[in-house]
């Protein structure tokens, strides 16, 4: 049976420290069974230890059975353990450990609720690796060009079932100023949005979804908002709008979330918990017509809500494709084609 001393000593530390029993070694075994037998609770979290130290944590109904499932698909796992727990607690108690993990230095596979993606992804096909370090580390926090990407065509039964809402953002008192924070938000918060737009991040326009707080625009990646704008119910000439950012990079340029405020009394912090967005995410709001101009202008803001959009992006294709507005994108990027 396979050492497990070698290669995941660093794994063994931080399963110890997050609650876990010791780790199995599981690198022969096509089968938990004989741990569990018929009594023992099946149901909980369970950590995962690769032979290239790579670790995972998911949760579990009957982990015998999960268990089965990863081994058809990797040869290499050599450590198992299990916290048992109530279906009901799951959910919270994943991404509790997942960040935990992450925080005791934890490199994970896992795709929801970490902050970094491990390994390539459907992203790095259209946008390679290195184009996107140029982009996150080496750019200036100004408006950058994908001259080489034509616009995008969608099947024309996409483009008819939004045209209604598109004339009614382009009537609506607010939609100069909503046009241009999407434009400046698009051109230094999203990579190459002309090769990644559709696949990867989305745009709709007058959502549907429109309740409480009313919206005129909303971006979106992988399965959560990046940036939304929209108007106050009680008078549609007040802008409301948010931004989530990587909180990690923010705090490298405002030492404090109070220094921040300092600086911008008239934000919102908001905590909003998105699986997409790791353990590193923050949103920012304003309401009553504040100025969300400031808060992009700000470099610090800027860096964080590129490298947050990044991360997200990486992770996986956008759901919301199907709701978006070729139109309003069209107008928004009008400025970076040729």
């Amino acid at each position: 049976m396979h050492n497990l001393s070698n290669e995941s000593n660093k794994a063994q530390a931080a399963a110890a420290a997050m609650g876990f029993p010791p780790l199995n070694p599981v690198s022969s075994l096509f089968s938990l069974a004989q741990l569990f037998g018929s009594t023992k609770r099946r149901c909980g979290i369970y950590l995962l230890v690769f032979e290239t130290g790579l670790a995972y944590i998911g949760q579990a109904v009957d982990v015998v059975r999960r268990f089965a499932q990863h081994r058809r698909n990797h040869d290499d796992i050599i450590g198992f353990s299990f916290k048992p727990a109530l279906q009901a607690e799951l959910n919270e108690l994943e991404m509790e450990l997942i960040f935990r993990a992450e925080s005791l230095g934890l490199i994970l596979s896992n795709a929801v609720h970490v902050t970094n993606i491990i390994g390539d992804t459907d992203f790095d096909l259209v946008v390679p690796v290195d184009e996107q370090d140029h982009w996150l580390n080496a750019r200036q926090v100004l408006p950058t060009r994908d001259l080489t990407s034509p616009k995008i065509i969608l099947p024309e039964p996409q483009q008819i079932r939004y045209s209604k809402q598109f004339s009614r953002f382009n009537a609506h008192p607010l939609s100069s100023r909503a046009l241009a924070l999407l434009k400046v938000y698009l051109s230094q918060s999203v990579p190459m949005p002309r090769r990644t737009e559709y696949s990867f991040w989305s745009v709709s326009c007058m959502p549907a979804t429109n309740g409480a707080w009313p919206r005129q625009i909303c971006v979106c990646a992988a399965v959560m908002e990046l940036f939304v704008v929209g108007w106050e119910r009680q008078d549609p000439k007040l802008l409301w709008s948010f931004v989530n950012v990587a909180e990690d990079v923010l705090l490298e340029h405002w030492r404090s979330e109070d220094e921040l405020i300092a600086a911008f009394p008239f934000i919102q912090i908001l905590k909003r918990g998105y699986r997409d967005a790791g353990r590193h995410q923050i949103g920012l709001g304003v309401s009553n017509g504040a100025s969300m101009e400031l808060l992009l202008a700000d470099a610090g803001i800027a860096k964080a809500a590129t490298a947050l959009t990044l991360r997200v992006m990486r992770k996986r294709a956008t759901i919301y494709g199907k709701y978006h507005c070729v139109q309003l994108a069209n107008l928004a990027l009008s400025s970076n084609d040729n």
